[in-house]
């Protein structure tokens, strides 16, 4: 009969935590095949097909692994959710900053596809944060595109939380307030 030792238990213990940190933190194991074709579910084949796809990682390093010819980028978020992420390039430039934690994206103005949703981390108030913390709970946002440009929802009258009206600005009052649309990118037609 073999014994395990407490070291080669711990091992064993933290062999499977080490793969999940890996998972939670963005890295994936797919291929290029099977990350591009994920990443191209962002938004409209009419778009997807031609835009460049990249990968992100987690604090906003970028290898792109397709060139595009439409000015767009997919990618997958490089969080538990691996939402795919498909934007034009002002877009993808305010994603990369909020992944990189700059203190603002360089660009305003930026179109961007999420059409198979994606999520957000909300406080117990109902405060939506760039981040997760231990008080924040993950919240499904359903299939939806994004005016990346900063918006007053003083001024604008828009409300700062998910509603039936199916528009909100997420994160406002922070240099990376947006509008979300919730609707289909998919549903759009030319």
């Amino acid at each position: 009969m073999r014994l395990i030792t407490a070291s080669g238990a711990a091992a064993l213990l933290v062999l499977p935590w080490a793969a999940l940190q890996a998972q939670a933190a963005g890295q994936t194991k797919e291929g290029d095949t099977e990350f591009i074709k994920a990443a191209e579910e962002g938004a409209p084949p009419r778009i997807s097909e031609k835009a460049a796809i990249a990968r992100m990682e987690p604090k906003g390093k970028v290898t792109t692994i397709r060139p595009g010819s439409n000015g767009f980028t997919c990618t997958l978020f490089p969080d538990e959710s691996h939402a795919p992420f498909c934007g034009d390039h002002k877009a993808f430039q305010w994603i990369v900053a909020a992944m990189s934690e700059q203190p603002k994206p360089p660009a305003a103005g930026g179109i961007a596809y999420m059409a198979k949703g994606g999520l957000h981390y909300e406080t117990p108030k109902g405060e939506i944060l760039m981040r997760p913390t231990s008080e924040t709970k993950n919240v499904k946002e359903p299939p939806h595109w994004m005016l990346l440009t900063p918006i007053d929802p003083a001024t604008s009258g828009i409300p700062t939380h998910p509603n039936a009206g199916g528009s909100y600005i997420m994160f406002a009052g922070t240099p990376y307030a947006h509008l979300m649309i919730y609707q289909d990118p998919k549903m759009l037609k030319e």
